[in-house]
């Protein structure tokens, strides 16, 4: 069985969107600190419905990646979905 990592789960679920032409801006995972990041999904802040498209399990991932590349972490990441063609 092959796992995605957390990058590919990210590209996937939120490059569908947060890409040139996708409709919403460009995600910057360092623009905020790891425990906003964590905040905002659990407080529902996301502007779009998530629900049906994104599994518990991705989400999780997708929070460990904004996390894990937040301002203040030790490999902070602005702007990778545009940075990676999708």
């Amino acid at each position: 069985m092959v796992v995605a990592s957390d990058l590919d789960i990210f590209l996937e679920r939120c490059g569908s969107c947060h890409k040139k032409g996708g409709g919403a801006e460009p995600v910057n995972p360092a623009a905020k600190a790891g425990v906003v990041w964590a905040k905002y999904f659990k407080r529902d802040r996301h502007p779009g419905d998530l629900n049906g498209t994104i599994n518990a399990d991705e989400m999780n991932q997708i929070v460990v990646f904004l996390q894990n590349h937040a301002a203040g972490s030790d490999h902070p990441v602005a702007a990778i979905i545009p940075k990676q063609g999708k």
